[in-house]
């Protein structure tokens, strides 16, 4: 038996006897899928009132004062239950974070409702130490004294933890490319991203860097041994409205360097510029959605000036130009894992070509206000889900990372 933990009002995580539940998102079941909780985790409070389990196996609440506890998993896992708590209906959305189910096994050990599904050392926590970080930027700042690029990766590094920033500065793996691309969504709150954890900032990039700028940094990086150069952050707004900026960016790195892949990630609202984009030198795309069913993904994403229509549009012609494609799927329990939203997400699927990567990771949101945006449905369970996936879409590589193109860099 796996027994229930909650937080007090200081933050405190307290072991109980009673029998832990959890939340699968449509009911509440028995603590399951146990994984022990990695060292790199972090658990919370969540403030509301936390649930267990009576004897009989029936929810009970655990009393005021007495809240849910949940953990905050590394990329590579995905959690397969959400915490079992009472909503407040009279109080703000939770801060939108992928809150995954924890209790405690017989020895007192905390664990998480979570699968492994992919591990990176380029996502590690330990490859982003806060003082070696901060080191580091301090000498890419003393090094390009005037570049405004890099002074925004420094404030992306240091303040909100973005890896794709730090790299920049340790010239390794996935370097961000922020150009200050306007907004194409407008989620509802419950969902919105805000100052918590990577790449979450309070404000997007305020300049737009020049095409000079862009070209030295990313040969700086792969001349470093970087091998991703990636433009389009969720943070930051949807790159294909700024595609002739980005265009002429590619360009012009592709007079630099023809070392690293250079790389999109994208909403998918502008299928029109792709094939632009591909030309210039765009090698690998990211295509991201919550779900693959138009009226969920419209309901969560609030697509301003598309629909989801032309991310279909910009999935076929990516696989038309036989790009390096991801889709990159936010997971929340009790969506992702309905029949009606693998279906269509197995329809997407089918159509992509041999080598294309599915990318799942957790969805940052208040759990239960979101579920209440989109109709009821009857969850079948998240390790089901990939089961089903892994066998009826088996062309498709499942995992939660990007990979860059195997090539050799080289500076003319």
């Amino acid at each position: 038996m796996y027994r229930a933990v909650h937080a007090d009002r200081s933050g405190r995580i307290i072991v109980t006897d009673h029998p832990a539940i959890a939340f699968d998102g449509a009911r509440y079941v028995p603590f399951a899928d146990a994984l022990p909780l990695p060292s790199d985790a972090t658990v919370v409070p969540v403030a509301r009132e936390a649930f267990a389990a009576e004897r009989s196996g029936k929810p009970r609440r655990l009393g005021a004062g007495r809240l849910a506890a949940a953990a905050l998993l590394p990329p590579g896992h995905l959690r397969t239950l959400l915490p079992a708590y009472a909503d407040a209906t009279d109080r703000a959305e939770l801060e939108p974070r992928p809150y995954a189910a924890v209790a405690a096994n017989d020895a007192g050990a905390l664990v998480t409702a979570a699968v492994v599904i992919d591990r990176d050392p380029t996502h590690d926590a330990g490859a982003f130490a806060r003082p070696e970080v901060a080191k580091r930027v301090d000498a890419g700042l003393r090094a390009h004294p005037g570049d405004r690029l890099v002074r925004q990766l420094a404030r992306c590094a240091r303040e909100y933890g973005c890896h794709g920033a730090a790299n920049a500065f340790f010239g390794r793996w996935e370097c961000a490319l922020p150009i200050a691309a306007p907004d194409a969504e407008r989620p509802p709150a419950s969902v919105r991203p805000r100052r918590d954890g990577e790449a979450d900032p309070t404000e997007p990039a305020a300049f737009h860097p020049s095409t000079e700028e862009i070209a030295n940094l990313a040969r700086e990086h792969v001349e470093a041994g970087g091998t991703l150069l990636s433009f389009g952050r969720a943070c930051e707004g949807e790159p294909t409205l700024s595609s002739r900026e980005i265009e002429d960016a590619i360009a012009r790195i592709r007079v630099t360097t023809d070392g690293g892949t250079i790389h999109l990630e994208t909403s998918g609202a502008v299928p029109g510029g792709l094939r632009r984009l591909a030309a210039a030198g765009l090698e690998s795309l990211t295509v991201r959605l919550v779900s693959a069913r138009a009226s969920t993904y419209e309901s969560l994403h609030g697509p301003v000036g598309y629909r989801f229509p032309d991310v279909r549009a910009t999935l076929r012609i990516a696989a038309d130009l036989r790009l390096s494609l991801s889709v990159f799927v936010l997971v929340l329990p009790g969506l992702f894992d309905r029949p009606e939203e693998l279906d269509a997400l197995i329809a997407v699927l089918s159509e992509a070509n041999e080598g294309t990567a599915l990318l799942l990771r957790d969805l940052h949101a208040d759990p239960l206000r979101a579920l209440e945006l989109v109709p009821s449905g009857e969850p079948q369970g998240v390790a089901r889900a990939l089961v089903r996936l892994r066998e009826e879409v088996p062309h498709v590589r499942v995992g939660a990372f990007v990979r860059p193109l195997a090539k050799v860099p080289h500076v003319p």
